[in-house]
């Protein structure tokens, strides 16, 4: 859940070190003495490394990245930016506010801090803030404090998202939706339609909002948490689960994409938390690939994209699955989508098996070994049959308790519904069954 963090510059000493650290923020060479070349303080190599302390560490730990920050003084919020990272830094914190004028105190140091990216300055009341978040009327902020949970949830309850609330309210940063789209799995024409309008805006450089939104439906389709990000100088679609991974959208006219500009996503999965970055536009150039691979970035084509939404609609794929070969990094290429092909085609032949097996339980009386119904597939099957290990594994899936098609009895299995009723509980439950058996 993104949080919303409030810090005070009122005080002269204060407002002084929000304009230093804050608005004109540090070069890294400046703080190369303290920082650890791995740490993470700024998103992009263009921005400089903005942070702010506080003594306040029990409220300082329940900040996370990615919350959005506001800064308060004289009635209204000067600023706002989101959370890149923390660290406690005694040394660094001294290093930055140990100064003539400043009122340090070693027993309240300034020593937790907060590093943040997206910077803007904005002029807003606190009246219309306290509204949105249920304070009194009369609530002025004090020192560094987070807005409680249960008033998260309430503003995400009716604004959708957190960052849309703030937009809303400082007409600046980034709107956040969640996309949850339940197509008509039986609508093939629905789904072709879906596919033909992603590829169509993929082309389109004036259809970005468009082309940004079909991504984001087309990540939900496959069964991924998608959040499209409108506005903002941010990622275009956030995928929070099964995996969390950014999506960067590039419409082009000519089909191709020249350089996925690694450095500014790179910023943009850093700000986000995210594990993966991927890159969904027309088309690739070889040295976009090149790029890639070097860089770590995942890259899809619109047209790959719709072929996995399809094969998803058609044959139930898991988004664990898809991920799993999706998300490796570089080009998702004609070798990846033979990966999922061959991936369901195992998975329709074991699905025969499993109706076979229950054809075969059908077709006798009593109770079967493994080995008794490899005879009997024998005389069903022409050609093919699984051999015995496969025919157990088969009567083990069947009995299981979330299934239970068919029974464990001292003398074997036995069916316990009919094969047809067995099939229908298979697909009930995610089995991919072929429709014309």
């Amino acid at each position: 859940m993104t949080g919303i963090v409030i810090f005070t510059a009122g005080r002269e000493d204060a407002y002084q070190d929000y304009l230093r650290s804050v608005q004109e923020g540090y070069e890294p060479a400046e703080l190369a003495d303290f920082l650890p070349e791995d740490f993470t303080a700024r998103a992009s190599e263009d921005e400089p490394i903005r942070v702010w302390g506080t003594s306040v560490a029990n409220k300082w730990r329940k900040v996370s990245q990615g919350d959005l920050v506001l800064v308060y003084r004289d009635g209204g919020f000067i600023a706002q930016a989101r959370v890149l990272s923390k660290r406690d830094d005694l040394a660094l914190a001294e290093h930055l506010y140990d100064l003539e004028g400043n009122p340090w105190d070693l027993d309240n140091p300034w020593q937790y801090l907060t590093f943040f990216t997206d910077f803007e300055e904005i002029d807003v009341d606190v009246a219309p803030f306290n509204e949105l978040v249920g304070y009194e009327s009369g609530y002025r902020p004090q020192g560094f404090t987070r807005v409680a949970d249960d008033r998260i949830e309430r503003v995400e309850a009716e604004h959708e998202s957190v960052e849309t609330a703030i937009n809303e309210l400082t007409d600046s940063g980034s709107r956040v939706h969640h996309v949850d789209d339940d197509p008509d799995d039986d609508d093939e024409e629905e789904t072709a339609d879906f596919g033909e309008r992603l590829v169509a805006a993929s082309k389109n450089g004036d259809a970005y909002d468009e082309f940004e939104q079909l991504v984001a439906e087309a990540f939900s389709r496959l069964g991924f948490e998608a959040q499209w990000i409108e506005g903002g100088d941010d990622t275009d679609v956030q995928l929070t689960s099964p995996v969390e991974a950014i999506v960067e959208v590039k419409a082009r006219g000519n089909g191709q994409l020249q350089s996925p500009d690694a450095s500014r996503i790179r910023g943009h999965q850093e700000s986000r938390g995210a594990e993966y970055a991927v890159v969904v536009a027309p088309g690739f150039t070889p040295a976009a690939i090149d790029d890639a691979n070097r860089d770590g970035l995942v890259l899809v084509s619109a047209a790959r994209l719709r072929g996995l939404v399809e094969r998803h609609e058609e044959f139930g794929l898991r988004p664990e699955f898809v991920a799993s070969v999706l998300f490796e990094p570089g080009a998702f290429l004609d070798d990846r989508m033979d990966e999922i092909d061959e991936a369901i085609t195992e998975r329709r032949q074991a699905a025969d098996e499993l109706v076979s097996v229950m054809e075969a339980l059908e077709r006798g009386d009593g109770a079967y070994t493994a080995g008794e119904l490899r005879h009997v597939l024998t005389g069903m099957l022409d050609g093919g049959v699984p051999d015995e290990d496969r025919i157990r594994s088969s009567l083990v899936l069947l009995a299981h308790p979330s299934l239970r098609v068919v029974e464990e009895g001292e003398d074997g299995y036995k069916l316990a519904t009919s094969a047809e009723q067995g099939a229908e509980m298979l697909v009930r439950f995610g089995a991919l069954l072929n429709e014309s058996e």
